[in-house]
C-alpha cells in the first residue's frame, strides 16, 4: 500500500498538484453557497412540520431520513470521485439536490417529508466528500488543517448567513425558505462548475489502493473517527431540538436563525486556528473540542434566558473552532493514496450514521423534557473522547 509518511509533504510528490488562490477560493465560495442553502431552510423545518402538525418524534424521523440518505451516498459517492473526478459528482449532485425542494412547497402530508427529505438527502450526500477529497488533494499534510480550517469556516459563513436570511424570510412566509434555497443551491452549482478538473492522485496508487475496502479504511481512521462520530451525534441533537427549544423558551424565528449564526460566527473568524492545531496536534485539538461539546451540552437544558442561550453557543463556537478541521485533516492524512475520495466517503458515512443516531435519540427523549435529550449528548461525547484515547494508547503498545 503507497502511503505517505508522517509528515511528508504531498505536493512534492510527482504526479500531485498545487492548491492554486483561484481553486480555493472558488470551491470556498461554492460550498459557502451550498451551506447557504442548506441553512436557508433547515434550521425553520421542524418549524414548518410542527405547523403542519407533527410531533417531535417526526420532526427527528425526518432529519434522520435525510442523515440516512446522506450517509448511504456519501461512500459509492467518494469512490465515484477518485475514478472521475471531484468537480462533476459535485456539480450534479447540487442540481439534483436543489430540484427538490418545490416538493417541501406542495401541501403533502407531513409524513411523505420523510421520503422527500430521504431522496434529497441522497444526492446532496454526494458532496461533501468530494470538496474534502479535493483539499486532500491538493494540499499536503502540514498545512491541511489549515485548509480544513477554511472549508470549515465556509461552512460557518453558510451557516451564519443562510440562517439569518431563512429567519427573516420566514417571519413572512414559512414556505417561502424553500424557494429561497432552491436558487442558492443551483447558484452553488454553477459556481461550482468553474472549478478546474482536478485529478485524483496518481493513478498507479490508484490502482494499487483499489482493493482496499470501507471497513479496512475505517479501521485505519477509527481512533479519529470515533471523535468525528461524537461531535456529529451532538449536531443531530441540536439539529432537531434546537429551534423547538430556544422557542419554547420564548424565541422568535428570526432568533431562532441568530443563534445558528452566533455558533457560526468565531468559526469564520478564528479560520486561522488551523495552524495552531497543526502544532497542538490534530487528534489533542479534536479530543479537547468535543469534551467542550459534551459539557456545555449538559448546561443548556438548565438555562431558560433566550440571551444566555444565545451567549452560550457564540462562546461554544469559539471553543470548538479549530476541532472538527483538525479532525479531517488527520482523516485526510491517514488516507492511502489514490483513495482519498474512498476514505472522506467512509469517515462521512460514519459522522452521519453518529448524526442520524443522535437526531433520532434527541427526538424521541425530547418527549421526554430537555435535559434528557441534551445530556445524551453530553453522554455520547464524554465517551467518543475516551475510547479514542483507549484505542489509540492500544494501538500504540500492540506497535511498541
Amino acid at each position: 500500500m503507497a502511503e505517505v509518511a508522517p509528515g511528508q509533504d504531498e505536493a512534492q510528490l510527482p504526479g500531485t498538484q498545487a492548491l492554486d488562490a483561484r481553486t480555493l477560493w472558488t470551491l470556498l465560495a461554492g460550498n459557502a453557497l451550498v451551506l447557504i442553502g442548506t441553512g436557508f431552510f433547515l434550521p425553520i423545518l421542524p418549524l414548518v412540520l410542527r405547523h403542519r402538525g407533527s410531533t417531535s418524534l417526526l420532526v427527528g424521523l425526518v432529519f434522520a431520513a435525510g442523515l440516512a440518505g446522506r450517509a448511504l451516498a456519501q461512500y459509492p459517492a467518494g469512490a465515484l470521485s477518485d475514478h472521475v473526478g471531484r468537480r462533476p459528482v459535485m456539480v450534479v449532485a447540487m442540481v439534483l439536490y436543489a430540484a427538490l425542494f418545490p416538493l417541501y412547497i406542495v401541501p403533502l402530508p407531513p409524513e411523505t417529508l420523510i421520503a422527500v427529505r430521504f431522496v434529497q438527502a441522497v444526492f446532496g450526500g454526494a458532496y461533501a466528500p468530494s470538496a474534502a477529497a479535493m483539499i486532500g488533494d491538493l494540499t499536503g499534510p502540514q498545512r491541511r488543517a489549515s485548509a480544513f480550517s477554511r472549508l470549515r469556516a465556509s461552512d460557518m459563513t453558510g451557516l451564519l448567513l443562510g440562517p439569518l436570511l431563512g429567519g427573516l424570510v420566514a417571519g413572512f412566509r414559512l414556505d417561502a425558505v424553500f424557494a429561497g434555497a432552491m436558487v442558492v443551491s443551483l447558484a452553488a452549482a454553477a459556481l461550482l462548475f468553474f472549478l478546474p478538473s482536478v485529478a485524483p492522485r496518481r493513478e498507479e496508487a490508484r490502482q494499487e489502493n483499489d482493493a482496499i475496502g470501507p471497513l479496512a479504511i475505517l479501521w485505519l481512521i477509527l481512533p479519529v473517527a470515533i471523535l468525528g462520530m461524537a461531535a456529529f451525534w451532538m449536531f443531530g441533537v441540536y439539529d432537531t431540538i434546537w429551534s423547538l427549544y430556544v422557542t419554547s423558551r420564548g424565541a422568535s424565528t428570526f432568533v431562532v436563525g441568530l443563534s445558528f449564526a452566533t455558533y457560526a460566527l468565531p468559526i469564520v473568524v478564528f479560520a486561522g486556528l488551523g495552524n495552531w492545531s497543526d502544532r497542538l496536534g490534530h487528534v489533542r485539538a479534536g479530543l479537547l473540542s468535543v469534551m467542550t461539546y459534551g459539557l456545555l451540552a449538559g448546561v443548556y437544558p438548565f438555562v431558560s434566558s433566550v440571551p444566555a442561550l444565545v451567549l452560550i453557543g457564540l462562546g461554544e463556537g469559539s471553543l470548538t473552532a479549530a476541532g472538527n478541521p483538525a479532525i479531517s485533516a488527520e482523516v485526510s492524512r491517514l488516507a492511502p493514496l489514490g483513495a482519498q475520495g474512498r476514505t472522506q466517503g467512509v469517515y462521512q458515512t460514519a459522522i452521519t450514521a453518529a448524526q442520524v443516531a443522535g437526531s433520532l435519540g434527541a427526538g424521541a427523549l425530547y418527549v421526554i423534557g430537555p435535559a434528557p435529550a441534551f445530556l445524551s449528548g453530553t453522554a455520547v461525547c464524554l465517551l467518543g473522547a475516551l475510547g479514542s484515547i483507549l484505542l489509540r494508547r492500544s494501538r500504540r503498545a500492540t506497535t511498541a
